[in-house]
């Protein structure tokens, strides 16, 4: 429920200011860039159609004057950039969240194949020494890719792939795809 939640909240707080919603999914770049896109192409719009922002904090009335004087075309430009960086939050919020469960997913068959595996070997009694189970460590936090041992050359393997990019054998859960 949470992961559903963050693209909408990220959607929202991108909209209330600039970057806000991509430093709640952690993408410190994207929300750099996109504060910088809004506030440069104001002050670009503003210095373009010369407009002079009279008024103080303390005198709302002047302050709310002074914005229904603003241009259309400066207002809407600075609308459709916050509205294009709430749909970017939102777009990028959803395949945050398609990865985590992505992941998920494969943590979980990797751990349901390994205790398949130890119940077999245990109901034998013998350790035939057969390849080793390929869950050895989930590493990371929600962000990190996890890593897990290839069982044919030993060697850590991203988890997501189907395969060893250390010596291109096909991973145990490929098939399952």
């Amino acid at each position: 429920m949470r992961n559903q939640l963050r693209p909408l909240i990220a959607a929202a707080l991108a909209m209330l200011f600039p970057g806000l919603g991509h430093l709640v999914l952690r993408r410190w770049g994207r929300a750099l860039l996109w504060h910088l896109t809004i506030v440069a192409g104001g002050v670009a719009l503003f210095a373009f159609y010369d407009v002079t922002v009279e008024g103080s904090i303390t005198a709302p009335a002047e302050a709310a004057e002074a914005a229904a004087s603003l241009p259309t075309d400066v207002t809407v430009s600075i609308v459709l950039l916050y509205g294009l960086s709430a749909i970017d939050a939102y777009v990028v919020g959803r395949a945050d969240a398609a990865a985590r469960e992505r992941t998920d997913a494969t943590v979980e068959a990797i751990r349901r194949r390994a205790a398949g595996a130890d119940e077999a070997e245990g109901a034998d009694g013998d350790d035939t020494g057969g390849p080793p189970s390929p869950v050895t460590a989930v590493t990371g936090s929600d962000a990190e890719p996890m890593e897990v041992e290839c069982p044919h050359c030993g060697k850590e393997t991203d988890a997501d792939l189907d395969f060893c990019h250390w010596c291109t054998e096909p991973l145990p859960w490929a098939d399952e795809k």
